[in-house]
Parts: structure tokens; C-alpha cells; sequence
């Protein structure tokens, strides 16, 4: 579960540059806190977005080896952020290729988060705090 983000002022900041944050590469901790991964698999998201990529070039990408950026990837897949398709090869074997999951699923994901937080501080602000608990 998301915690409350300990620098409301930078969250904020973020969610309202969010375009500029994407579009200077910068990483954004949305993208950690509401899908629960490390800057590292946001970072990986964004490169795979930008043209399908083997496991080779993902870990020269993020300066780990094979094995860690499989880990991270598997991390990816689990929260439906990548995908990964086999090929043949033509002197035998199969090599995998990782995708992205389409920006417009994760754009309406987030949107459906939005709303979601929206409701609950729309609660909580008409509550009477006395009667929430310790």
C-alpha cells in the first residue's frame, strides 16, 4: 500500500509539471507510489515505451546485469506495465522482447486513481475527525 508521500510540496509540484517532469526524462514519484515500484522500473518503463527492447539492452540501459533487470522487468510485468513476447530464431532458440504496456492504459489507470483519491479526500474532508481513531 502507498504511504503518504513525506514531501507533499514536491508531490504536488510534480503532479501539477507532471508533462515537464516526463518530457525532460525527469522520474516522477507518482509513478513509484502508485503503481509500487522503484525509480529504477520507472525509468525501465519509460525507455521500453519508447521502442520494444530486449533484456541486453534494458540492462545496459539501467547499468545492471541480466539477472537484476530480469527481476526488475518481472516487477514491470506483475503490475501490467510491460509486456513480453517471444520470438524464434532463425539458428534456433527464443529470445524475449519487452514491450511497454500502451500509454493510454496506464494514463487511464492513473485517471481511475485520481478518482479514486479523490473520493476519499472528499470523505475524509466532510468527516468529523474527532471520531477517527489513534
Amino acid at each position: 500500500m502507498c504511504t503518504i508521500y513525506p514531501h507533499t510540496s514536491a508531490m504536488h509540484k510534480c503532479l501539477v509539471n507532471l508533462p515537464q517532469v516526463l518530457d525532460s526524462g525527469g522520474k516522477c514519484a507518482i509513478f513509484e507510489c502508485l503503481f509500487g515500484i522503484k525509480s529504477l522500473g520507472v525509468e525501465i518503463y519509460f525507455y521500453v515505451l519508447k521502442q520494444d527492447r530486449t533484456i541486453k539492452e534494458i540492462a545496459t540501459k539501467v547499468k545492471r546485469d541480466r539477472t537484476t533487470a530480469l527481476r526488475l522487468l518481472q516487477k514491470l510485468m506483475n503490475q501490467n506495465l510491460i509486456l513480453r513476447k517471444t520470438e524464434m530464431l532463425s539458428q534456433g532458440g527464443i529470445r524475449h522482447i519487452y514491450s511497454a504496456t500502451p500509454q493510454e492504459s496506464i494514463k487511464e489507470r492513473l485517471q481511475e486513481t485520481i478518482n479514486e483519491i479523490e473520493i476519499a479526500v472528499e470523505h475524509l474532508v466532510k468527516r468529523d475527525w474527532k471520531g477517527l481513531s489513534d
